[in-house]
């Protein structure tokens, strides 16, 4: 495997993860898969500390928008906000392997 090929695994377990229902989301899973996969890394992390690691991520697309034009009802914004975190989180993912 390369890093390439890792860093898109990450983002499709978290794109498999949206897709599906909120209220029915796996995050515990997906994040321990996320874990397994920095483990080849060297990187332990514990799934939900990446969790929140991904949560901040996705504050500071929130951060850059005045709260009046949040659109969280509208599925092309979370759309947006999802994207931007799964960028940001695999620039982290980044920063911590090299």
């Amino acid at each position: 495997m390369s890093l390439r090929g890792d860093l898109d695994a990450i983002s499709a377990v978290l794109q498999a993860t949206f897709a599906i229902e909120p209220f029915k989301r796996n995050y515990d899973m997906a994040f321990a898969e996320i874990a397994n996969i920095l483990y080849r890394y060297g990187i332990e992390e514990n799934p939900r500390n990446l969790r929140f690691r991904f949560i901040l991520c996705m504050q500071e697309f929130f951060d850059g928008i005045p709260q009046d034009q949040w659109r969280v009802k509208d599925p092309a914004f979370v759309k947006k906000s999802e994207d931007f975190a799964v960028a940001k989180f695999r620039d982290w993912v980044i920063e911590q392997v090299t």
